[in-house]
C-alpha cells in the first residue's frame, strides 16, 4: 500500500479532486476560513465565528471533512521556518485562483526577499535594543510573503522575531486576510490581521495571532 504524504501536494491533488464535484474556489476558501477559525478560536474564541466553521464543514460529507483534516495537517508539514515559504499563496496560484482583473498579483518570493533584504538595516536592531522591539506593517498584504520574507531575514539577522518584532497585515480581501493571518501564526509571528480597506480606514474584522495574544507587544505603527 503506498504511504499516503501529507504535504503541499496533497492539498493541491485534493481540492483538484474535490473540485471535481463542488467549486475550486469555494474549496479553497472554505478550507482557508476554517483553518484561521480554528487558530483564532483556539486562544481568542469567537461563539459567532464557530457557528461559521460549522455551517461550512457540514456542507461535506464525513469523508470529505477528513480529507480538510487532512489538509490543514499537510499545511503544517510543508511550512519551512527556514525558507518561510508561502505554501497558501502557491496552492491559490497554481489552482488559478488569482484575479487579475481585481488587482491580485502575487510578488514573486525572490523579489520579496530582496525587498526585505533592504528593508532591514542597523536601524532595526537599534530600534529592538532601544525600545524592546521593532515593527512592519503591510498595508496591503495578499498571502503575507512579503512579511515571510521580512521574518526569515530577522532570522537570519538572529532576532527572535516572536517576541521583537510586532507585524501588522491588512488587505480588503478576506481570503487573503486568512492566508496571511494562519501562515504568520504558524511561523510564530506576533501581530494583528485586519480585514479592511486601508485607503478608507475601514476595519471589518481583526484577527490576533496566538504569539500575540502570549507574549504582547506594544502596538506602534
Amino acid at each position: 500500500m503506498e504511504k499516503l504524504e501529507l504535504d503541499e501536494k496533497y492539498i493541491l491533488k485534493s481540492m483538484i479532486s474535490l473540485g471535481h464535484k463542488y467549486d475550486t474556489y469555494k474549496i479553497f476558501t472554505d478550507f482557508v476560513t476554517m483553518v484561521a477559525i480554528t487558530i483564532n478560536n483556539r486562544l481568542n474564541y469567537s461563539g459567532e465565528k464557530e457557528q461559521q466553521y460549522l455551517k461550512i464543514i457540514n456542507q461535506y460529507t464525513e469523508e470529505e471533512q477528513q480529507i480538510f483534516i487532512k489538509m490543514f495537517a499537510s499545511l503544517i508539514n510543508s511550512l519551512d521556518n527556514v525558507q518561510f515559504n508561502d505554501v497558501l499563496g502557491k496552492v491559490y496560484e497554481e489552482l488559478n485562483l488569482s484575479n487579475k482583473f481585481k488587482g491580485q498579483f502575487f510578488t514573486p518570493p525572490h523579489l520579496c526577499d530582496l525587498m526585505a533584504k533592504i528593508t532591514l538595516d542597523k536601524d532595526v536592531k537599534e530600534q529592538i535594543k532601544n525600545k524592546g522591539y521593532t515593527s512592519v506593517s503591510d498595508p496591503a498584504c495578499g498571502s503575507g510573503r512579503l512579511l515571510y520574507s521580512y521574518l526569515k531575514e530577522m532570522r537570519l539577522n538572529n532576532i527572535d522575531y516572536s517576541k521583537k518584532v510586532y507585524v501588522e497585515a491588512q488587505d480588503v480581501s478576506e481570503l487573503c486576510c486568512y492566508m496571511t493571518y494562519i501562515q504568520l501564526s504558524l511561523y510564530g509571528a506576533n501581530g494583528k490581521v485586519v480585514i479592511g480597506n486601508t485607503l478608507s480606514n475601514e476595519i471589518r474584522d481583526v484577527l490576533y495571532t496566538p504569539f500575540y495574544l502570549i507574549f504582547p507587544i506594544k502596538e506602534k505603527i
